[in-house]
């Protein structure tokens, strides 16, 4: 019997030792959404190649001029996208403040005469650096209300409203530069975080009507009231606040079916302004017509369907909406820039996230993709025998 006993025993203190030590394996990331990623970066090399063409050639003597650019600033965002993938998503709850706090410090500096450089009326980008910090406020936004939610779905909660009022308080400054078109893209992530943390829709849809219409009131700019203009009527004023527009429907117009070939646009041509940021969908359409425009958005569909079924996957409530608040706010910027192009959005200055030429916006994105990623890698427990 003793021997019996101590073989018992033995058999139990190994079973004791291989359940208290458990680890956590990282499961394989989605290949779905890396083949997205990858698809959308090829993508945005060809169109900025061919739309930017003309405008290299003719303000700095190489056609490859703005590719170099956008190659290099690629190059760079993956490297982010590459730490991005292997730290943990929820390192970055961690640095919500810190992030925060040097984002609004960076916006500020933009209206600060010596450091900041205004362009096209607009104070965005900061002297000497290739750097437009405005970018950075949406994950910033995404920490704040993804953080806050964890703890509370209460916005009136001391947490939630201190992480709002710091919204409020880049939306303001981005006003102040102005930047209408970021300032709203930061409040519809905010909103449709919160919807989906589970706040009420009704106090959000109050307090999110008198405060637009409080900043409407105090930050709108006669310019901005005439874009509006130009797109409820572009051909009253053809020649100015239409022509954008006009122009950009004349190129994809003129692609039809299957588009009058790759670098064959006419529009680029110096008829379209802006062709390789702002309206690069409209090249798009003009050289790779309706077909080369479904692939597109397509593949834009397929990143808001992974990025979701990543949210809905993640077991952790800051994965699910970090995930979410992610894909949206990728997904929301692509469908601006689109819908400035074909016209059911007015003129802004948003760039098609991984298409267009803007390193700044690149950077971001692939490092927000960095993350879902990351996220998409299910967390599996797994017990190791003691040794």
């Amino acid at each position: 019997m003793s021997s019996k006993r101590k073989r018992l025993a033995r058999v139990e203190r190994r079973v004791k030792r291989a359940f208290n030590t458990k680890s956590v394996v990282l499961g394989a990331p989605d290949k779905i959404l890396a083949a997205v990623i990858i698809a959308l970066i090829i993508f945005g090399v060809m169109a900025v190649f061919s739309a930017g063409a003309p405008e290299g050639s003719e303000l700095y003597g190489n056609v490859a001029y703005f590719l170099i650019k956008h190659t290099i600033a690629i190059t760079v965002g993956l490297v982010f996208f590459t730490f991005a993938y292997i730290a943990d998503y929820r390192f970055w709850k961690k640095l919500v403040m810190p992030i925060t706090w040097v984002v609004i410090a960076l916006i500020v500096a933009t209206l600060i005469p010596g450091m900041g450089k205004t362009i096209y009326g607009s104070s965005r980008w900061l002297a000497g650096i290739p750097l437009q910090p405005s970018e950075f406020c949406k994950f910033a936004t995404i920490l704040l209300v993804s953080s806050a939610l964890v703890e509370s779905k209460n916005i009136l909660e001391t947490k939630m409203l201190k992480h709002l009022g710091l919204i409020i308080l880049m939306i303001v400054i981005l006003l102040m530069q102005p930047n209408l078109s970021n300032a709203v893209i930061l409040s519809l992530i905010t909103f449709a975080l919160l919807l989906a943390g589970g706040a009420s829709f009704r106090l959000l849809a109050f307090s999110s009507i008198g405060v637009g219409g409080l900043g409407l009131l105090m930050f709108v700019k006669p310019y901005q009231l005439t874009r509006i203009h130009g797109w409820l009527n572009p051909w009253a004023d053809p020649q100015g606040s239409g022509y954008n527009l006009i122009q950009s429907i004349y190129a994809i117009g003129s692609g039809g079916l299957f588009g009058v070939g790759y670098g064959n646009s006419r529009q680029k041509l110096f008829w379209l302004p802006f062709s390789h940021t702002d309206f690069i969908f409209a090249v798009i359409a003009e050289e790779f017509g309706f077909i080369g425009c479904i692939i597109l958005i397509g593949l834009f569909l397929a990143l808001l369907q992974r990025g979701f079924y990543i949210a809905n996957r993640c077991s952790d409530l800051f994965g699910k909406l970090l995930a979410f608040g992610i894909t949206f706010a990728i997904i929301f910027q692509a469908f601006i820039n689109i819908g400035v192009a074909v016209g059911v959005v007015p003129v802004t200055g948003v760039t098609l996230p991984l298409i267009s030429h803007g390193g700044t916006s690149v950077v971001l994105t692939l490092f927000m993709l960095g993350i879902l990623m990351n996220i998409s890698r299910k967390r599996i427990r797994r017990i190791h025998k003691a040794q």
